[in-house]
């Protein structure tokens, strides 16, 4: 987790943990890694988790699961017209071709 951290989200860790936040990226990263493998406190380790769950946010709930959603999406019946399924998903039908003849 840590080592996916931005600078930023580092000082944030570090400073935390009130350790020297200033330096290159390698730097920083380096002193999270040794704060980790020394052994760090519980707060520090739910400070990690936190930080890399702003960095990474989960998905909304009801859309975690595409795989919930795509089998409906393939059992229409044949009296259904034909929907791409990727359409389908987001409630999106295209409208039935038809042809156009220039004007001149």
């Amino acid at each position: 987790m840590v080592s996916s951290f931005r600078v930023s989200e580092l000082q944030v860790l570090l400073g935390f943990a009130g350790r020297n936040k200033s330096g290159r990226k390698h730097d920083l990263l380096m002193r999270a890694l040794h704060l980790l493998k020394s052994g760090c406190s519980p707060a520090v380790q739910i400070k990690i988790r936190e930080l890399y769950r702003r960095r990474y946010p989960r998905t909304i709930e009801g859309l975690s699961d595409l795989s919930a959603i795509k089998p409906a999406v393939f059992n229409l019946d044949s009296s259904s017209s034909p929907v791409e399924p990727d359409l389908a998903v987001a409630g999106i039908h295209p409208l039935p071709s038809t042809s156009v003849t220039p004007q001149s």
